[in-house]
């Protein structure tokens, strides 16, 4: 098996995992229209690129999604390690936030650098 479709099977597990969480976030509470559009552009950028490696296509646009994605956890990493060191917030919330978000951070950045590798 390839890095890019290794890339790809992560993705489509974190999707799943991922697209269930995210209806359930905006059925419990409503969030700004770009910003909840971004995880779901993320979402339809990895699966759309899995699709097309699973098929013996180009990583390309998988690349593109974990991209995104590693944008948007980076923003969202240091905004809440920002505040859980200055201790504004709850503090228990921001370190579960800077735990979670740094976890997926290192994922997003995994899945870009096997997508990144071309295949043999």
């Amino acid at each position: 098996m390839t890095a890019q479709k290794i890339s790809a099977w992560i993705g489509v597990v974190l999707a799943a995992i991922g697209i269930p969480l995210k209806i359930l976030r905006v059925m419990r509470e409503s969030e700004p229209l770009p910003f909840m559009a971004y995880d779901f552009i993320a979402l339809a950028l990895v699966l759309a690129g899995a699709v097309i490696v699973l098929r013996r296509g180009s990583g390309r646009l998988l690349a593109a999604g974990w991209g995104f994605g590693c944008a948007m956890f980076y923003g969202s990493f240091f905004g809440h390690f920002e505040k859980w060191t200055q201790g504004t917030g709850n503090a228990g919330f921001e370190r579960t936030m800077v735990v979670s978000t740094g976890l997926f951070l290192v994922l997003n950045v995994v899945g870009l650098l096997l997508a990144l590798i071309k295949p043999r």
